[in-house]
């Protein structure tokens, strides 16, 4: 009866240890857990996105039925969609290969790549924010850390803006693929933290996500376990 009541209390008390250590070594990442989710939930995810200063409605003027006579299409046509740019209209035309230009939809002149000078007004014309200006605009041929990865060739417009804003424009149909800023950075930082991945941003389900889950479930798991342990058991009476 004693070696059972000893062996039974080095049980609990190597439990008490593992759980104890284990707790610790989780627990910094679970306070990163609640701390980065109470953050993300704190910022508003219109400005993590810029859509307080920045617009991305887009200025078609509708399909086009007819093939212009200056396009020929021999079967890798997509679409042929009419809109506008800076003001004036422009046939944007999408090919089965996923490439895409903008046209003259008079004389068929191709228009793209679109010129620096081009992209910048594009930028201008998307701000809806406080006045301010564009610092600079730079040519974005590869990814660019985790705030854009694509399709290239692209522009990336600076605005001179307290948050830093950079807007990533398609230099081969004029749209705003992206809008960065420093709260957009922060949070992605964040975000990093929360999902334990501190290079691409976006896996979900890595090993060490699913390692410190299945970790945190052992150790509420050894917690009930030792905390019932704890409870005084009620002696029958004998009759």
């Amino acid at each position: 009866m004693t070696t059972h009541r000893s062996r039974k209390l080095r049980l609990h008390i190597l439990g008490s240890r593992v759980h104890k250590w284990l707790a610790l070594f989780v627990g910094i990442q679970a306070l990163l857990w609640m701390g980065t989710g109470a953050i993300m939930s704190y910022l508003k995810i219109e400005h993590v996105r810029s859509e307080h200063v920045i617009s991305r409605e887009p200025s078609p003027l509708g399909s086009g039925a007819v093939l212009p006579a200056w396009l020929s299409n021999s079967g890798d046509l997509t679409s042929v969609t009419t809109k506008t740019l800076n003001g004036n209209p422009v046939i944007e035309v999408r090919r089965q290969d996923g490439t895409a230009s903008l046209h003259d939809p008079i004389t068929g002149r191709q228009l793209s790549p679109l010129p620096r000078g081009t992209a910048g007004a594009i930028a201008l014309q998307a701000w809806t924010g406080p006045a301010t200006r564009v610092a600079s605009v730079t040519p974005a041929t590869a990814p660019v850390g985790t705030e854009f990865a694509g399709p290239f060739p692209a522009w990336q417009v600076s605005f001179a803006d307290p948050d830093g804003t950079r807007l990533y424009i398609d230099a081969s149909t004029g749209a705003v693929l992206a809008a960065r800023s420093d709260t957009w950075r922060f949070f992605d930082f964040v975000w990093g933290l929360h999902i334990m991945d501190w290079t691409q941003r976006d896996r979900i389900n890595s090993w060490w996500l699913l390692a410190f889950g299945i970790c945190g479930t052992l150790i509420a798991l050894s917690g009930f376990v030792l905390l019932a342990n704890r409870f005084p058991r009620r002696r029958r009476r004998k009759s």
